[in-house]
Order: C-alpha cells, then sequence, then structure tokens
C-alpha cells in the first residue's frame, strides 16, 4: 500500500511539473555522482519545471561488519545495492533552494554472516553445543522495493549550467526479514526451544531496524 501511494505521488508530481512548464520552465538535463551511507552511485536527472524534478540512480557497497544477537555472535557483511527513481519538489525554488524527494529504492540490500564460535562451540539461548565442523548462517533482507522520503539541496531545475554539490538526508522505509539456518544435527543437540529462542533474539534485533538512513553529498552537472 505504502509503495502504491509512493508510485502515486510520484506520477503527480510529473503531471504537475508538465502542466506547469511554460515560458519560465528551466529543462535541463543533469549528471552527477554521489557517495553516502547507501554508498557510491551515480544518476541523471531531468528537471521538469521551476518547482519539479525527476531522477533515476544506481548506488551500492559492501562492507564487512560483526554483531551480536543473544548468545550468538556473527561475522556478517552489508551488501547494498539499488536503483532509485526520484521525485523532486522545490517550493520556492528561486527563494528557499530546499527540495522535498519521494520515490522508490528497488534492488537486493542484506546483511548476511556465519556465527562465530568459541572453541569449536555454539551457544543457543544458554547451551553450548559442539559445532561439529558446520556453520550456523543468518540473514536480514530488506524488501526488494522500499518507499523513500527525504529532503535535501541541489538538484534544482532552475540552476546555472556546469558544476554544483547536491545533499540529500532521508530514510528507505522497510523493516528486514530474518532468515537463520541451523545444521540439523546442531540443532537436535541444542534443542529446538533454544534454537527458536536464538531466532527470536534475531528477529527482534531486525524489527529496530523499520527504517535506513541515507545521507548523501553529490557533485552534479547541469547541461542542456
Amino acid at each position: 500500500m505504502a509503495n502504491k501511494k509512493i508510485l502515486a505521488v510520484l506520477s503527480a508530481l510529473l503531471i504537475a511539473g508538465v502542466t506547469s512548464s511554460g515560458a519560465h520552465a528551466q529543462v535541463r538535463n543533469e549528471v552527477y555522482g554521489s557517495v553516502g551511507t547507501d554508498g557510491v552511485g551515480l544518476g541523471y536527472g531531468y528537471g521538469i519545471s521551476q518547482h519539479f524534478g525527476t531522477r533515476v540512480e544506481v548506488s551500492g557497497f559492501s562492507y564487512s561488519h560483526g554483531f551480536s544477537a543473544g548468545d550468538m555472535h556473527y561475522d556478517a557483511n552489508l551488501r547494498l545495492i539499488h536503483g532509485s527513481l526520484l521525485g523532486d519538489y522545490f517550493p520556492a525554488p528561486s527563494f528557499f533552494p530546499i527540495r522535498l524527494t519521494v520515490g522508490v529504492l528497488v534492488g537486493a540490500d542484506q546483511l548476511s554472516g556465519n556465527a562465530t564460535g568459541s572453541q569449536g562451540t555454539y551457544t543457543f539461548n544458554g547451551v553450548t553445543v559442539p559445532t561439529q565442523g558446520e556453520s550456523v548462517h543468518a540473514s536480514l533482507k530488506f524488501p526488494a522495493v522500499r518507499p523513500y522520503v527525504g529532503i535535501g539541496f541541489g538538484h534544482n531545475p532552475n540552476a546555472k549550467e556546469g558544476l554544483s554539490m547536491a545533499f540529500d538526508a532521508g530514510v528507505a522505509i522497510g523493516k528486514p526479514s530474518v532468515t537463520f539456518d541451523v545444521p540439523q544435527n546442531i540443532a537436535s543437540a541444542a534443542g529446538a526451544q533454544n534454537v527458536a529462542a536464538e531466532e527470536q533474539n534475531l528477529r527482534s534485533k531486525a524489527s529496530k531496524f523499520p527504517v535506513y538512513p541515507i545521507v548523501k553529498v553529490s557533485l552534479t552537472y547541469r547541461f542542456f
């Protein structure tokens, strides 16, 4: 439902931009590179009118990071790779350069890794069992399509040709789903109830991230 609302807003922005463009419209193209909390990105923007613009971009990065949930510690890798379709609205482009942005992110962002044992053992809900040479794997996967809302400055259709800077701050909305894979012989040794308790700890950890913050700066080049 949220995605449909975002797409409806994007469509409204495009229609309003086309109908409001006229003698004063500054229709220009833009290419840009960015760096931020969702990685390194490349994008293209099109100024529809004085007040409206649209952008598409691709961003991503990979980062190794350990985390703990319950009695388990994981050596994990955060991998973000997604495309974005964004609509920009400038309430007062000539006097107040702040920009409002809505859009959708489409991709396969996830955090995944293997549990690290202590001296050849794993601990499930206080019960320690041997690893038996096998690995416990966990992953947190964000929804493939997520709404985005944010504010910023730059990417202004009224800007002059040439180089400029842009800034974005917003959130991608959507809780990650959890996968917890425990080999059968380890699960039998630890007990189903204790394995379930550790999985619940992991789900509780994931539930604390209903949004992913995105902050980025961009170097842009505008042209006709």
